[in-house]
């Protein structure tokens, strides 16, 4: 079996986990609303901040992100991303999705929050240098939305790996450790 089969294989599997995993979430106790929904999009931009491999990578690019309340002050969020890394060598285009969880704390003017979430991702080239094109993502978070109107504007700092896990031996095991900002709108369903 080929490397783009197995890779096919994987996705389509986990496309039927996030149907299943937007089915649960939807499926919470009649008190939840359309209200409990929210989409965001905006920017991201990142800079290696440690484990340098040969250089220090940095990244930028939209994200695209849904949550579903589904406990308190517990959200699902499924969020897509493309980011340009730019790099020694060829420069790539990474896209990707994370599927994770995203705490809020309403308070009068502003809402603090916090997010964890992995995924994968894909890339037209090998990112970073001497690793693959195919990597697992692990992001976590922390920000402030401001509501403003009819729209809430969201400003966050977040730590985004990108790695292999060592998949295609130790050899080709280099990572992404790199740490920024996001500035996104966000659209709150009433």
């Amino acid at each position: 079996m080929t490397a783009a089969a197995v890779r096919y294989g994987m996705w389509r599997r986990l496309r039927v986990v996030a149907i299943v995993a937007l089915v649960v979430a939807c499926s919470t106790t009649v008190n939840a609303q359309a209200s409990d929904w929210s989409v965001s999009g905006g920017t991201v931009a990142l800079v290696e901040a440690w484990d340098y491999n040969e250089a220090k990578e940095s990244l930028f690019g939209v994200v695209v992100g849904v949550d579903r309340r589904i406990w308190r002050r517990m959200s699902a969020r499924a969020e897509g991303l493309a980011l340009r890394v730019r790099q020694i060598g060829e420069d790539a285009w990474l896209r990707g999705f994370t599927v994770g969880t995203r705490a809020r704390w309403p308070q009068a003017r502003l809402r603090p929050f916090v997010e964890l979430a992995v995924g994968l991702s894909d890339s037209t080239a090998i990112v970073p240098v001497r690793g693959t094109s195919f990597n697992y993502l692990l992001l976590s978070g922390a920000g402030v939305e401001v509501p403003a109107g009819n729209a809430t504007f969201e400003l966050g700092a977040r730590w985004l790996h990108v790695s292999n896990n060592g998949r295609d031996g130790n050899h080709r095991n280099p990572d992404i450790q790199s740490l920024g900002l996001v500035v996104a709108v966000v659209w709150e369903p009433r």
